[in-house]
């Protein structure tokens, strides 16, 4: 009989232990950071569509087509991350290098419109 993974790792002495634990870790980390759909994301972060539809309120070929969708509202992705449980931060890398990180616009109102969407409505006047 064969020997797991997790017994191979215990019977490590514990500074190996805690090195393969760490790049196990960071392995994780750079799936996730580096996964070119959405459905590598929810792989990498161990879920299953239906597990994303029942949170969703929706079926799961809804989460099927919106993982295969090219373009969709920030407030769909932001809704589809969030069921996975984890967090929308979007940034534009300038061709430098530079990462600018775009704090409002992953986030969304209680009411559902992001906050610079609904004050700038506020400032909008009629002309008559």
């Amino acid at each position: 009989m064969g020997r797991s993974l997790k017994t191979i790792i215990a019977d490590l002495p514990p500074d190996d232990r805690a090195w393969v634990e760490a790049k196990g870790r960071e392995m994780a980390d750079d799936m996730i950071r580096y996964a070119d759909t959405l459905a590598d994301a929810r792989r990498a972060l161990e879920k299953t569509q239906t597990e994303l539809a029942d949170v969703l309120h929706v079926n799961q070929n809804a989460v099927t087509q919106l993982e295969k969708r090219s373009d969709m509202l920030l407030s769909t992705l932001r809704k589809y991350v969030s069921a996975m449980g984890a967090e929308l931060q979007l940034s534009i890398r300038t061709a430098a290098g530079v990462v600018i990180v775009l704090d409002g616009l992953g986030t969304l109102t209680a009411e559902g419109a992001p906050s610079s969407v609904k004050s700038s409505k506020a400032k909008v006047r009629r002309r008559a």
